[in-house]
């Protein structure tokens, strides 16, 4: 048996009353409630709108039609002597044969039967003419090697050690220039505690010289073995000294292509082409990127049957486009005018390269993409 006072003494449905007073008492809170909902939607719509304007941004930035669409690829006949890379160099054809790789002079002392403990006694060793000083805080392999790299901006010369691996006297200290220009002597005067002279001699393990290569004849030196500014957007990587097919007569002290009877060459043929599948990618991306935010936009009106130029993604797992919370917004709007005038607006440049040169007048971006795919050379 249930029990009520409604009304118990008037006939008032006070229940009803009491409800109604507390729904009215509701009502602001239940429209922030909805305010807070209706943001949180608006917030959620601009941030996927966002990133379909960041992927539109990203595809814009791989895509520069007067230079980087028009990618270039390197084809070799052999990658045995160097190897090759180009993203925007001119088409063309090349023969290259590698003479000489760059190197740097190393020199390595004779052994020593630790590399921490106080061997070398005290005095001062010389490189091109900079005093090194050596007393009881450095007079270790270690200390002195250290004592040699804080002065290794003055001379260009740094220092390690190695452990040859012997018995007896397995630590050399290795003196390395610090590229092919740099050439060094090492003289020292170290003496033991009774004055007697500390052997300290070095070995040259190798000598600096230069990179050498004939391209199409044309002698090239250079520092490194990655050579980037003989051939305009070409990178070459040197492996090793191209193969001989006459070894020529030998003269002393004179580099073997400059002897009488030189040392002939095998070449290499690089040829630069035009990357067209790269090309394709990238302008696939911006096509994809652009219609992606159009699409976003144009799903708003979808329900009034708008853009049905532009086609509905046909992937399960897609997140529902939020278009429609953003109907009608300026800014989306403005977005939306800015895009389509950039397809329909002339592309114009202040640079020698004229895209259009053989144009009646500049053409638009459509226009250009277009034609683009449609002959992947420009005009």
């Amino acid at each position: 048996m249930s029990i009520t006072f409604s009304g118990l003494a008037t006939g008032l449905d006070t229940d009803k009353i009491v409800n109604d007073i507390m729904t009215l008492e509701r009502a602001p809170l239940d429209r922030i409630e909805a305010k807070k909902t209706s943001e949180t939607e608006r917030l959620n719509a601009f941030a996927q709108f966002k990133t379909k304007l960041d992927d539109l941004k990203t595809a814009v930035g791989d895509l520069n039609i007067t230079s980087e669409v028009r990618t270039t690829k390197v084809s070799l006949s052999s990658e045995d002597a160097f190897t090759a890379t180009t993203t925007s160099g001119s088409l063309g054809s090349y023969n290259i044969s590698v003479a000489q790789l760059s190197q740097v002079q190393k020199s390595i002392t004779n052994g020593f039967s630790s590399n921490s403990e106080s061997l070398l006694g005290t005095g001062s060793i010389t490189i091109n003419g900079t005093v090194i000083t050596v007393n009881e805080d450095n007079n270790s392999l270690l200390g002195l090697a250290n004592s040699i790299n804080e002065k290794s901006e003055t001379t260009g010369v740094t220092a390690t050690i190695i452990n040859d691996g012997s018995s007896g006297s397995p630590y050399h200290l290795v003196f390395t220039g610090k590229d092919s220009s740099t050439n060094f002597t090492v003289t020292s005067n170290l003496v033991d505690s009774g004055s007697n002279p500390i052997d300290f001699t070095t070995t040259d393990a190798q000598t600096a010289q230069e990179a050498v290569v004939f391209i199409d004849g044309l002698k090239v030196v250079s520092n490194s073995n990655t050579i980037s500014t003989a051939i305009s957007g070409v990178t070459l990587n040197l492996n090793e000294v191209s193969k001989t097919t006459h070894d020529g007569t030998p003269e002393a002290g004179v580099d073997p292509w400059d002897w009488a009877d030189p040392p002939v060459y095998s070449t290499t043929k690089m040829d630069i082409k035009a990357d067209t599948d790269t090309t394709k990618e990238k302008i696939t991306a911006f096509v994809t990127a652009y219609n992606g935010v159009m699409e976003w936009i144009n799903s708003g009106y979808k329900e009034f049957g708008g853009s049905p130029e532009v086609p509905e993604s046909t992937e399960e797992d897609k997140d529902p486009l939020l278009g429609a919370v953003l109907r009608g917004d300026a800014t989306i709007n403005s977005v939306k005018r800015q895009l389509q005038g950039i397809l329909t607006s002339s592309i114009k440049t202040g640079g020698n390269f004229q895209v259009w040169q053989n144009w009646v007048s500049p053409p638009t971006l459509m226009e250009l993409l277009h034609r683009t795919t449609q002959n992947l050379t420009m005009p």
